[in-house]
């Protein structure tokens, strides 16, 4: 149970009735701020990465300074200044919906791979040969001194060519809010199989809720500050990143390393690397001991399976960009997230079916007023984004079908993440097998013509690498409305504008960032190889002719059937302990590299548990909340320091 719940009860009428103006003043300045300081601090400081997962460094430092800083300076002035539970619900939705855009959201890619498609062409890499005549020209800034800025920086004195962008940013902006608009009317038709009759347990969610809490009364700070197992948690995480800043100036001054395990690998073992992060340490306690348990099992047996290709010599084709290595794993993970997806889609038949009478018979006796957006609105939303999208999708040069299998690889793929995120509470998770990959493959990139090639080479600018994408963090917003029972509406206003100004802020700041510096001379992958690793990826496809791969399909069986399975298992036996969750994302690289402290996590909390039940497992909370908020505290500061006396040469403290 969350530990803010009880907050709706306590919520007053006019309260309920919709958004107050200071938190939406609040929110927006802290939705404006993230989006110059996530890619300020990444591009230019070269400090810690602020959203780069589904639980960011930005946004956790953002909440901390505004309940342990700006709320008790409220008070203090004027004790009805400060601002309600409800307020700072308003204000974690906005800041989520923010959390989603920056740097390798959705601003850093479409940039860098737009301004790339003509930038980068030589005639050894081919794109001119193979692409470029079939590059629409609304969706590239073209070619020239504008895009050569882009990646070079402007002369002393010359203007911004912001011209050039208008009419590519105004299409793309478009298929972005369409996605967006999808993403949310999803996350509403699900969201009360998972909230009421699936009961998951959103873990990402815990920690805001309850720094949310009311019960500080009278005082100026949240309660949570008041338990000295908090306290000895935040400093045992702000120790260590703090410790570390009078070596910025000593380079002699001794620091304290990342604890880490590995395995040295050889000719058959891929050899193994994981480190223990305190944070995640954290924010995992709250994730159910099931899910953990899979996790680090699955990875085991992904690690075998590596082994034992390894040592056959097998393989079934290179591995994509974004995907999992070997091919094979990435294709079994592709078909068990199929598999996820359709299991929760069945076994919420029930409820999908009363949203379609509600949707489209308007019975009366299914109840959306719960629901951010009503049930009809949902339905309506997702038909015509899903119309848009695969409109869209074929102006730019693909097919129908292929735009019809890549729709359904990114649906499938986000709303996998999600479940994975909200129940899982995997704070660093991207899918196992590329959209695009999916729907090239599916029908053998022999028979697809240039323009349906060049097309899906320009996707890429709208998805390749899922590491933060909008609906996961939807969906925990989705929970929160509920827990404070808002009314209809209001947070999905919340979120729109959220979204707004983090779009036209972070398009604006990156641009501008971009013209002023040159976005190659920030040494980022997005703004180097990932804005040509698109086109070499599809010329290689095209110059290789290559056709349908019966094993893509039979590793996405057994991936398949195997979730099914385990989905069967689980529901059948009760002391069946493994997850499908966690067979899906075993071999996700992210996954591998936390999963020493995912390992950690089920072991002390199981021992706890067995130690003292649930009443233990709670008291201990605060202690692993203290371990996440101290170590977003110190890196905040952290990249004050490197702002002031690093410049370009700062320090990253990144989980």
């Amino acid at each position: 149970m969350l530990t803010g719940a009880g907050i709706a009860e306590v919520t007053s009428d006019r309260e309920r009735q919709g958004l107050s103006g200071r938190a939406l003043i609040v929110g927006s300045v802290c939705v404006a701020s993230m989006n110059v300081v996530a890619p300020y601090s990444e591009w230019i400081v070269h400090s810690t990465l602020m959203t780069t997962n589904y639980f960011p460094l930005g946004l956790g430092f953002s909440f901390i300074a505004v309940t342990f800083l700006l709320n008790p300076f409220l008070k203090s002035v004027q004790r009805r200044a400060g601002l309600s539970p409800e307020d700072l619900g308003v204000i974690y939705v906005m800041l989520l919906a923010a959390a989603s855009v920056p740097t390798y959201g959705i601003t850093g890619y479409l940039l860098s791979i737009t301004a790339a498609t003509f930038y980068f062409a030589t005639p050894e890499n081919g794109w001119a040969e193979h692409l470029h005549e079939a590059v629409p020209s609304w969706a590239v800034p073209g070619e020239g001194v504008a895009t050569a800025w882009f990646f070079e920086g402007r002369p002393t004195g010359a203007d911004i060519p912001y011209e050039v962008w208008i009419v590519p940013l105004a299409w793309w902006g478009s298929l972005v809010a369409a996605t967006l608009a999808l993403s949310i009317a999803l996350i509403v038709i699900f969201r009360a199989q998972w909230v009421d009759s699936e009961r998951l347990g959103f873990p990402l969610v815990e920690i805001p809720m309850t720094m949310m809490d009311r019960r500080g009364g009278k005082h100026l700070f949240p309660s949570l500050a008041r338990s000295w197992l908090f306290r000895v948690g935040f400093g045992v995480s702000s120790l260590k990143v703090l410790w570390a800043i009078p070596s910025y100036f000593y380079p002699q001054w001794p620091t304290l390393g990342r604890i880490r395990l590995s395995i040295k690998g050889g000719k058959v073992f891929p050899g193994f690397s994981s480190s223990l992060t305190i944070p995640l340490l954290g924010i995992s306690y709250f994730v159910q001991t099931d899910a953990l348990l899979s996790i680090w099992v699955f990875n085991l047996f992904n690690l075998a399976e590596v082994v034992l290709f390894n040592r056959l010599g097998f393989t079934i084709g290179t591995s994509e960009i974004y995907s999992v290595s070997p091919a094979a794993l990435a294709w079994q993970g592709s078909g068990a997230f199929a598999a996820l997806v359709a299991g929760g889609v069945w076994v919420a038949r029930d409820h999908l079916r009363n949203v379609w009478r509600r949707a489209f018979y308007n019975e009366a006796s299914v109840d959306d007023s719960a629901e951010m957006m009503s049930f009809r609105a949902a339905a309506v939303t997702t038909v015509v984004s899903s119309l848009y999208i695969l409109f869209w999708l074929h102006a730019l040069g693909i097919s129908l079908p292929v735009a019809v299998l890549l729709l359904y690889a990114v649906v499938t793929l986000y709303l996998g993440l999600t479940r994975i995120v909200v129940e899982g509470g995997l704070v660093f998770v991207r899918g196992p097998l590329l959209p695009q990959a999916f729907a090239m493959h599916t029908v053998g990139p022999l028979v697809l013509s240039r323009r349906t090639m060049t097309g899906l080479a320009l996707s890429y600018a709208w998805a390749c690498d899922p590491i933060a994408n909008f609906m996961p963090f939807g969906a925990n917003a989705a929970r929160i409305h509920t827990e404070f029972g808002a009314r209809r509406g209001a947070l999905v206003r919340a979120m729109a504008l959220g979204l707004a100004i983090s779009l036209v802020v972070s398009f604006w700041f990156s641009l501008r960032l971009a013209y002023d510096y040159g976005s190659y001379n920030f040494g980022e992958w997005v703004f180097r190889r990932g804005g040509s690793v698109p086109f070499d990826t599809i010329v290689g496809k095209i110059q290789a002719a290559e056709g349908i791969s019966p094993w893509y399909y039979a590793f996405f069986a057994i991936g398949a059937l195997a979730t099914l399975t385990l989905t069967r298992l689980r529901h059948r036996f009760t002391w069946w302990r493994l997850h499908p969750l966690g067979f899906s994302i075993a071999s996700v690289g992210q996954v591998q590299w936390t999963v020493f402290t995912l390992f950690l996590a089920w072991l002390i909390k199981t021992i706890l548990i067995r130690i003292g039940g649930l009443m233990l497992y709670d008291r201990a909370k605060p202690f692993f909340i203290g371990l996440a908020l101290g170590h977003f505290a110190a890196a905040g500061l952290s990249f004050i320091v490197d702002v002031i006396w690093f410049q370009g040469y700062g320090h990253s403290h990144y989980y």
